[in-house]
């Protein structure tokens, strides 16, 4: 029968990820990224007795142990876990696994309902892709899957079922298996916890291995590594951090550990030999370095500042060793060498040494000569203009030397002018044709392409063309070379793998399959269809539909299982075995047991031979017995009955229904607890189930056999004792009798505020800043804030309203003029406003009121000279001889003020002009001042 050949891990590669896309996939070769590593978690110790419907389950002195992969990312997949020859995977353990009755090698049908009534299946061992039980399709969870080959059925041997021994895991041979999860099922993906279950394993003993794992990075399929992790004893190797070959991985130290080792000793280099310290550079370890600092230029170190002052300066100026020495005219250090005719060339060497020269050793020139392009020995090249030695210059066409003439005047000569001009083309500038062409040196330029083109010149992409362009595809997605023949034949059977079709490939099989190109074990013959019709003869020979081939007598019987002898019951010596009549049969006389009394009495026998016997008919003939034999002649005193109370008859056996022997029969028991002391007493318990509960003595009570909780927080102080509060010393409203935090704890901003300083949980925040401007009240600053005033205070933080201004927009706080352009201490903006250039005294009060406002108000809008007032008022502030809100606003700066003047002529007292007026129009304005009567 023929076995699969192919690679049953290649095929489950194919579905895990050539599901997601068929392409080529980059995997890394080298450990996985930093952050991927295997967490081994002991989850619980000591099982100890379960019992359940099965019966009780001894599981003293057994731990479950749990796998998990950790990762880096929240979308990080977890694909396989799979093993070959190159990178196997094991999980052994010193002892034994165990299995539970109901389990298996995945927990894909675990139902955790199940557990109250069969304890033991919460306890199996398996392997998983993040599953602990039956997958929720709800959330997008999915079985796991598993593959194994004919040759290592690890999954089978690992755990045969029903409860039965398993082997340790061990996929390590060259076909290879997995356990695997499809890229999108929920149960594969990292999650909040960053890390996926991979295995629950249950035994007494100790655990060791590693496993070869596939994770797709933030789920991408194309972006993956492949990994061995090792866990637990047995991996031997150097574990010595500060060796050069420590091994992280390693668990066993095997004494091969590796140290930095030269002349200097080991505390001194590195793993390379390296100095591990050397200041200097000088290639000398400090620790053995005589003198540690600055190397001059004669190789001496003169230290400064360093360990150890060593002494030397540098090379002198002018000489060019240490030792004093200067240069020759010949270059040499301390040499004796001269230049007589002052050339610059050493007398010895006068002649040019050099061998590639055109003039060396040539005694007459002592400076080297080349040739130039032309060939002459020291000349210099091509003229300029020239392009060639002999003179020729390039003609229109660009031919040196051409008689190329510009005939048509086109700026082209001939005949070049109608070769073609495209620098792009393959036949640019070439006489000899005159269309320009591009094929000829055009191409394909991918190198994965069949037609890849070196020498191509034009790249034409449109031009490649690439296996499936150019083969018929033996079937879809077959990855084929130029040639047509298959990337993939793992079998060399000519057959693409891509196209392989599993099945019988045996003619001689029931089950052929003529379209199958590739074994798959799935064969049947007669003998697995029908099984053998023979019993302890030859195997007969069968066609597919079950007729014997081979039945000469055509008894339906085949000859291979034919039984020769006596067939006529009538004979002495009939046999009811025989099939075929052999003339054996004897009719003359027939031996035998002729006593009545015997199991075996022949009533047809003539001849008493010996073989009476009487076992085989004896038995139990009281049909009150449990083990009544009715077909029994004898009576040979083996009747067994039942008590009457528990035991059972049961197909002759008697049946004892009373396991603990307490008179109660096992269907009738009651299971539960039966200690009065316990929480969950069952006073009609007939049979103790080790389930007795019992409170802590402390918080807990016991309410309708529950046992109740009142201690939440576990604090070992009862809920009803639990006095609630801050809990916070550094809080202000800390209570030092709170027992249980309630999450009321204020704090200070740390700024200002202070806490009241009590500690029974009334405490409060005090606030120390008032205005909440972020300085605390002691230390604000009053004063003035407000940056324009004569007052600023830059150091105040509080305004305490003292600020103070000048007394006129035009002056400083000084008193002095903003504005005086003429220097005369009078400023620009009332010197603008004195007669008179300006005056808009309309009543000649020398006071500027409303009286003279509402006169200028007559005229608000309007322009032309003023017919209103006399000849020198003036109310315009400009010139543009309209009265505007222009002159309006310098008027309203000297509103309810008025000059004093006096009498009998002069300058009115407070006169900022300075003018001399007479005694009738002091102001000089116009406007006669009215005797009051009094002069």
């Amino acid at each position: 029968m023929l076995f699969r050949t192919f690679s049953l891990l290649a095929a489950w590669m194919c579905c895990a990820s050539a599901i997601i896309a068929q392409q080529q996939i980059a995997v890394y070769a080298n450990s996985a990224p930093e952050g991927y590593a295997l967490n081994v978690e002991v989850v619980t110790e000591d099982i100890g007795v379960l019992i359940g419907a099965l019966g009780v389950t001894d599981l003293t002195g057994y731990s479950v142990t749990r796998l998990y992969v950790e990762m880096v990312n929240e979308t990080d997949f977890m694909s396989s876990v799979s093993g070959d020859i190159t990178n196997p995977t094991y999980v052994e353990t010193t002892t034994n696994w165990y299995h539970a009755a109901l389990g298996a090698a995945t927990p894909n049908g675990i139902n955790s309902l199940l557990f109250p009534v069969y304890p033991d299946l919460a306890y199996d061992t398996w392997v998983t892709i993040g599953l602990e039980g039956v997958p929720n399709a709800g959330i997008g969870e999915a079985n796991v899957s598993t593959v194994q080959s004919t040759d290592n059925p690890w999954t089978t041997n690992f755990d045969p079922g029903g409860g039965l021994p398993g082997a340790n895991i061990a996929i390590d041979d060259a076909i290879g298996g997995a356990w695997y999860a499809l890229n999108g099922d929920a149960n594969g993906v990292a999650g909040a916890d960053l890390q996926v279950l991979i295995g629950q394993f249950v035994t007494t003993g100790e655990i060791s291995g590693q496993v070869y794992v596939q994770v797709f990075i933030e789920g991408d399929g194309s972006n993956e590594f492949r990994d061995t992790f090792y866990f637990g004893a047995g991996l031997p190797g150097c574990t010595d951090a500060t060796a050069c070959n420590y091994n992280e991985a390693a668990t066993e130290d095997d004494g091969s550990c590796e140290y930095p080792i030269d002349s200097y000793g080991v505390d001194y280099v590195d793993c390379d030999g390296n100095c591990l310290t050397d200041v200097d550079e000088d290639g000398i370890c400090d620790e053995v370095d005589d003198c540690i600092g600055a190397v001059d230029a004669c190789g001496i170190c003169n230290g400064p500042g360093e360990i150890y002052e060593c002494g030397c300066t540098d090379i002198p100026d002018g000489d060019c060793d240490c030792n004093g020495n200067q240069l020759d005219a010949c270059g040499v250090c301390g040499g004796t060498g001269t230049d007589t005719d002052a050339d610059g060339i050493c007398d010895d060497i006068d002649n040019c040494t050099d061998l590639s020269a055109c003039n060396y050793n040539d005694a007459a020139n002592d400076a080297c000569a080349y040739l130039d392009e032309c060939g002459v020995c020291g000349g210099s090249g091509i003229p300029d203009g020239d392009c060639d030695c002999d003179g020729n210059v390039e003609d229109i066409c660009g031919i040196c030397g051409g008689s190329s003439t510009d005939e048509d005047g086109d700026g082209l000569g001939e005949p070049c002018d109608d070769n073609c001009s495209d620098v792009n083309a393959c036949n640019y500038n070439d006489p000899s044709n005159d269309a320009c062409e591009y094929d000829s040196c055009s191409g394909c330029g991918d190198p994965d392409a069949c037609n890849y083109n070196a020498d191509a010149v034009i790249i034409n992409p449109a031009s490649c063309l690439y296996p499936e362009d150019i083969n018929t595809l033996p079937c879809a997605g077959a990855a084929v070379d130029c040639d047509g023949n298959c990337l993939n034949d793992a079998d060399s059977d000519g057959v693409c793998d891509e196209c392989e079709v599993p099945g019988c490939t045996d003619e001689a099989s029931c089950s052929f399959d003529a379209g199958a190109t590739d074994e798959d074990g799935s064969c049947q013959y007669p003998e697995d269809i029908y099984g053998d019709p023979c019993t302890g003869q030859t195997g007969a020979i069968l066609d597919c539909s079950g007729n014997c081939l081979n039945d000469a007598d055509e008894d339906g019987v085949c000859d291979e299982c034919e039984v020769p002898g006596c067939t006529d019951e009538g004979a002495c010596n009939y046999d009811s075995a025989a099939t075929d009549e052999d003339g054996s049969c004897e009719y003359l006389t027939c031996a035998g047991c002729t006593d009545a009394g015997a199991c075996n009495f022949d009533a047809t026998a003539t001849i008493e031979d010996g073989s009476c016997e009487y076992s085989t008919c004896a038995g139990c003939m009281d049909s009150a017995a449990c083990n009544y034999d009715a077909s029994a002649t004898i009576d040979d005193g083996s009747c067994t009955y039942t008590d009457g109370i528990c035991e059972t008859c049961e197909n002759g056996v008697i049946i004892d229904n009373d396991a603990d022997d307490d008179g109660v029969c096992d269907a009738d028991e009651i299971p539960g607890c039966q200690d009065p002391a316990a929480c969950n007493y069952n006073a009609a318990a007939t049979d103790s189930d080790d389930s007795c509960t019992y409170t802590d003595g402390i918080c807990e009570t016991c309410v309708d056999g529950l046992i109740v909780d009142n201690d939440t927080d576990d604090d070992g102080v009862c809920d009803a004792d639990e006095i609630p509060g801050c809990e916070d010393a550094s809080a202000c409203n800390y209570n030092a009798a709170a027992t249980d935090s309630d999450g009321s704890c204020i704090f200070t901003d740390g700024i200002c505020e202070t806490c009241s300083g009590e500690t029974d949980g009334t405490g409060t925040i005090v606030d120390n800043d008032a205005d909440d401007d972020g300085v605390c009240n002691d230390d604000e600053v009053f004063g003035c804030t407000d940056t324009i005033a004569c007052n600023f205070m830059p150091l105040a933080t509080e305004e305490d309203s003292t600020c103070t201004y000048p007394d006129e927009f035009y002056l400083d706080c000084d008193g002095n003029c903003l504005n005086d352009e003429d220097g005369d201490g009078l400023c620009d903006e009332v010197e603008a406003l004195i007669p008179p250039d300006y005056n808009p005294d309309w009543n000649g009060d020398y006071c500027y009121t409303v009286a003279d406002l509402t006169h200028l108000l007559c005229l608000f809008g309007t322009c032309g000279p003023d017919t209103t007032g006399g000849p020198d008022y003036n109310p315009f502030f400009g010139e543009d001889s309209c009265y505007s809100a222009f002159d309006l606003i310098p008027f309203l700066t000297l509103f309810q003020t008025c000059l004093e003047v006096e009498e009998g002529g002069g300058d009115p007292v407070n006169s900022p002009s300075g003018n001399t007026g007479d005694a009738e129009d002091p102001m000089g304005d116009g406007m006669i001042e009215e005797d009051d009567g009094d002069e």
